[in-house]
C-alpha cells in the first residue's frame, strides 16, 4: 500500500523507536537491536520491526523516531518500506469510551490442598478496583471489549490454557497501541501471570515458565508504579512458584534466587518467605 493521505492513518498506534549512540535500537522500550551497530544500521532494522506490526495491522502506522540526540521525527511507515516524513506532530488520539474495567477475574474453585497461591476473590477484586489509582482502575478501551469478554469466557469455563493464549494476545495488542509501562498493558499482564501460575498449580508442572512469567510481572509493575498491593500479591504467588521449583529442579531455582529474595524484599509479611528460601536452598545444596 503507498500511503497516499497521511491524514487518513489512524492517531493509534504511535511506534516509538529510539536509537543510542552505541547503536542500541528500540521499538517501545523493547530492544531489537545489540550495541555495536551504527547508528543507521541500527535505525534501518527498527524500522524492519515497524513494518512488521503495519503488516499486522494492515495498514500504514505511525511512528516517532527519536535519535540520540534528543531529536525526534514524526514518520509514517507502510509494510511495503514506505516512509513519509510528517511536517508536524502526530495528532493526539480521541478519549476512548468506556468499558467494564478489566480486574482479574476471580478464581472459580479452589486450588489443590497444600498451595500457596493466592487466588482473587471477587470481594478481593471488588476492593483491589475500588482503592486503585484511576489510571490503574480504567476500564479498557472499548475496541478491546469482545477479546476481554472472550478471555474471561475461557477463564470461567476452566480453559486455563486458552485463557492464557487469550491474554498473551490481548497484552501485545495493548503494549502496541498504548507502550509496555501503560497500566492496562501491565494489569493484562498481570491477568496472564495469575492464570498461568494457577495453571502450573492445576497441573503440578511448568514451575520455571511460571517463576519467570511472575518475576518479569512484579519487576515490569515496579518499574511502571503500579499500585503494590497488587504487586505484593504477585511476588506471594512468584515465592509459592519458587518454593515448588525449588523442590523439584534445585539448580534451576537457585539460578532465580537472587532476583526472588530481591523482590521479597525486607518487608515484615515477607520474611518467612525470605527464611524459606534459605531453607530451600541449604537443602538442595545438601543433596
Amino acid at each position: 500500500m503507498t500511503i497516499t493521505d497521511p491524514d487518513t492513518v489512524p492517531a493509534n498506534p504511535v511506534y516509538t523507536i529510539t536509537v543510542s549512540s552505541t547503536g542500541v535500537a528500540a521499538v517501545n522500550g523493547e530492544r531489537v537491536t545489540e550495541p555495536g551497530l551504527d547508528t543507521t544500521e541500527a535505525r534501518v532494522r527498527a524500522l524492519a520491526e515497524v513494518r512488521i506490526k503495519a503488516a499486522f495491522h494492515g495498514r500504514p502506522v505511525r511512528v516517532l523516531a527519536k535519535e540520540a540526540d534528543g531529536t525526534a521525527w514524526p514518520l509514517i511507515v507502510d509494510a511495503d518500506g514506505d516512509v513519509v516524513t510528517l511536517d508536524r506532530s502526530h495528532p493526539m488520539p480521541p478519549a476512548p469510551a468506556p468499558v467494564p474495567a478489566q480486574a482479574p477475574p476471580a478464581a472459580h474453585g479452589s486450588p489443590p490442598a497444600g498451595s500457596s497461591f493466592v487466588p482473587l476473590a471477587p470481594e478481593e477484586a471488588r476492593r483491589v478496583m475500588a482503592t486503585a489509582p484511576p489510571e490503574w482502575a480504567a476500564p479498557l478501551p472499548p475496541q478491546y471489549a469482545s477479546a476481554w469478554a472472550e478471555l474471561v469466557a475461557h477463564e470461567r469455563a476452566g480453559r486455563l490454557t486458552e485463557a492464557i493464549a487469550a491474554a498473551d494476545q490481548l497484552e501485545t495488542a495493548l503494549a502496541d497501541a498504548f507502550g509496555p509501562l501503560a497500566p492496562p498493558t501491565v494489569n493484562m499482564m498481570t491477568t496472564r501471570s495469575t492464570f498461568t501460575a494457577r495453571r502450573a498449580v492445576e497441573e503440578m508442572e511448568d514451575w520455571a515458565p511460571a517463576v519467570e512469567l511472575l518475576v518479569e510481572t512484579a519487576q515490569r509493575r515496579r518499574e511502571a508504579g503500579a499500585p503494590e498491593d497488587e504487586t505484593q500479591r504477585v511476588i506471594s504467588n512468584m515465592h509459592a512458584a519458587w518454593a515448588r521449583l525449588a523442590l523439584e529442579d534445585p539448580e534451576g531455582a537457585r539460578e532465580t534466587a537472587e532476583t526472588v529474595l530481591a523482590l521479597l524484599g525486607d518487608r515484615p509479611q515477607n520474611k518467612r518467605r525470605v527464611e524459606a528460601v534459605f531453607r530451600l536452598l541449604e537443602r538442595g545444596a545438601a543433596k
